[in-house]
């Protein structure tokens, strides 16, 4: 079994290595890097036909952008070497690093441009071939084709495309800036177009010897012609000149410097404002108060024209009214600038009159009066702009500022009421003058007729203050506030009684017990109720500052001195909780007897007498 498979592994590799041999010996040699795929006798049929030399047709199969070359006639292939076969230049199978292309003079340096269809010259001789041809086909070989003979195509177009594309019209290739315009030269491709009299002035008067051509300036006649009136007639010489010729000039009324000729000063002669001649200036002065009467008061200066048009002196465009308002005697602010002038200038006015004389000393001189006199007299006077500026008659500029100088200044809460909360009747007239000024009058009574006297003499001011209702300042002297009671809030001895839930009168303030078991729930449980004239009252024992007892002194207080070592024991040694008859617990401290049985068992019988 073993001997079997040695057998077909032999013929194997027999025939695999007869195979490869004879592969080698049919071809030439290794193909070039660029044919490497087309490596074996199964490919010979891609350039080879049967029997025959390398077919061009077979070639142009893969280089097929090199038939559309050929097939047009154009370039090296399809001029010069049209029907010669391309092994002629392009030898295989001499090993993988083989250059395909046999250059004609024996380098690409050598190469005859002008085969190609190209004869170029000058400063296109010392260019190295790659600095044109640098680019790559689709299967990323380097590759001569796809290359423009416009300049264009490698020169940047200073021109921007106005002189078009036909470049050597001026320029050659032995130098880029030795251009020489043809003086057939169409200067309408230019930026500046040639017309009149322009049009016979020779190249060399605006562009010298050597010619120049970059940096000329010709966006002013004076750029090139000199101003013969020394700038008095402004820089716009087609006012008066064209390009026919420099004379005779004809002034266009509308382009007159400084003075227009149009509408009323069209029908003045030259000669009556220029008595020193038509290009001297006027005698008499080129503004207006030269020829006009001043009639304005308000200082507008001498620039009538910056209001008044020749065509009319009178009927301004609202927006001159407005700008030059600042300089009358009431310019416009705020709303005022929205007004129309007819708004205040009336029309039916004539107009020698409308505008002089009028009334602006008072606000009301125009505006009706919105309080129907309520400031006709007062602190404030009748000023509206106490209280509104233009910019509109609301929001008002009274706030609590002027509120304090008012009968009834601000404080506390009252700061942050709103108007209206007083001043509440309906608009136009708002009762800003209340007549109200007590709390009463505003404010509900929650006493009821408690403090009857106290309000006639003073009111709340007594015991309240404007900051808030429960910062109270009432003097609690008649009942001294200690210890703990200056903390306690009010209603916790003040809460309202049956009755006054009745009346809604809130709590009683009045006739409130003073004494401790008015308010604290007795936890003695009656202990101390029955006749001891050495504990009259809850003071004895306890202050207002604390419940505990501080020290007890128990030899003045009670009926039974401490002595020896009872001086060292705890009270709740013989001072304990009781279980009462209502289930409830309290500490005794009234004890019924004082003998030593009470607490002490018997030693003889062992019992304790309170057992």
């Amino acid at each position: 079994m073993t001997r079997g498979i040695f057998r077909v592994l032999l013929a194997l590799a027999i025939f695999f290595v007869t195979s490869t041999a004879s592969a080698q010996l049919l071809s030439p040699g290794p193909l070039s890097r660029g044919h490497a795929p087309l490596e074996g006798d199964q490919n010979c049929t891609r350039c080879h036909s049967s029997g025959k030399r390398v077919e061009q047709s077979l070639c142009l199969t893969c280089h097929n952008d090199l038939g559309q070359k050929i097939a047009a006639g154009a370039g090296l292939h399809g001029r010069t070497y049209r029907g010669r076969p391309c092994e002629q230049c392009h030898v295989e199978h001499h090993g993988v690093n083989n250059r395909l292309i046999r250059w004609p003079g024996g380098n690409q340096a050598q190469f005859n441009h002008a085969e190609g269809g190209w004869a170029f010259g000058g400063a296109h001789k010392a260019a190295a071939c790659n600095k044109c041809h640098n680019r790559v086909n689709g299967r990323g070989a380097p590759t001569f084709l796809g290359l423009s003979q416009a300049c264009t195509s490698c020169h940047k177009d200073f021109h921007e495309g106005r002189f078009g594309t036909s470049c050597a019209q001026c320029h050659n290739e032995t130098a880029w800036r030795d251009a020489k315009v043809q003086s057939n030269f169409n200067h309408d491709l230019a930026r500046f177009k040639l017309r009149g009299a322009h049009q016979r002035v020779s190249c060399a008067q605006c562009h010298g010897e050597p010619p120049k051509y970059v940096g000329l300036r010709f966006g002013a006649c004076t750029d090139c012609h000199k101003d013969f009136h020394k700038g008095r007639l402004g820089p716009n010489c087609t006012g008066c000149h064209n390009e026919t010729a420099w004379r005779p000039a004809i002034l266009k009324p509308g382009t007159h410097p400084g003075v227009s000729l149009g509408n009323g000063h069209s029908s003045v002669g030259c000669k009556g404002c220029h008595d020193r001649g038509v290009l001297a200036s006027p005698s008499k002065g080129t503004e207006c108060v030269s020829c006009h009467k001043a009639v304005h008061k308000a200082p507008f200066g001498n620039g009538c024209g910056s209001c008044h048009a020749s065509i009319l002196w009178v009927g301004l465009p609202a927006s001159i009214g407005y700008n030059s308002h600042p300089r009358t005697a009431y310019p416009l602010t705020g709303r005022h600038n929205q007004v129309e002038c007819s708004g205040c200038h009336k029309p039916s006015v004539p107009r020698g009159q409308r505008y002089r004389g009028l009334k602006f000393g008072r606000c009301m001189d125009c505006h009706g009066d919105k309080h129907s006199g309520e400031f006709a007299k007062g602190e404030f006077g009748s000023e509206c702009k106490t209280c509104h500026e233009t910019k509109g008659f609301r929001p008002t500029l009274f706030g609590t500022q002027l509120h304090q100088k008012a009968s009834f200044p601000l404080e506390g809460k009252h700061v942050a009421a709103a108007c209206s909360g007083c001043h509440q009747n309906a608009r136009p007239r708002l009762n800003l003058r209340v007549s109200k000024k007590v709390c009463a009058d505003c404010h509900a009574n929650p006493h009821g007729d408690q403090f009857a006297t106290e309000m006639k003499d003073g009111g709340c001011a007594h015991c309240h203050q404007p900051t808030g209702w429960d910062q109270t300042k009432f003097e609690h002297a008649m009942w001294p506030l200690t210890g703990a009671h200056a903390s306690a809030r009010c209603e916790g001895c003040h809460s309202p009684t049956p009755e006054d839930r009745k009346r809604a009168a809130g709590p009683s303030w009045k006739g409130a017990p003073r004494e401790c078991a008015g308010c604290h729930d007795d936890v003695h449980a009656g202990q101390f109720r029955q006749s001891e004239p050495k504990v009259s009252d809850c003071a004895t024992c306890h202050t207002t500052a604390t419940y505990k007892i501080p020290k007890f002194d128990h030899d003045k207080l009670t009926r039974y001195p401490l002595t020896g070592e009872h001086q060292r024991i705890g009270c709740e040694r013989c001072h304990f909780p009781t279980k009462l008859k209502d289930g409830t617990e309290a500490v005794r401290y009234r004890l019924p007897s004082t003998e030593c049985a009470f607490c002490h068992a018997d030693p003889h019988t062992k019992k304790v007498a309170s057992q």
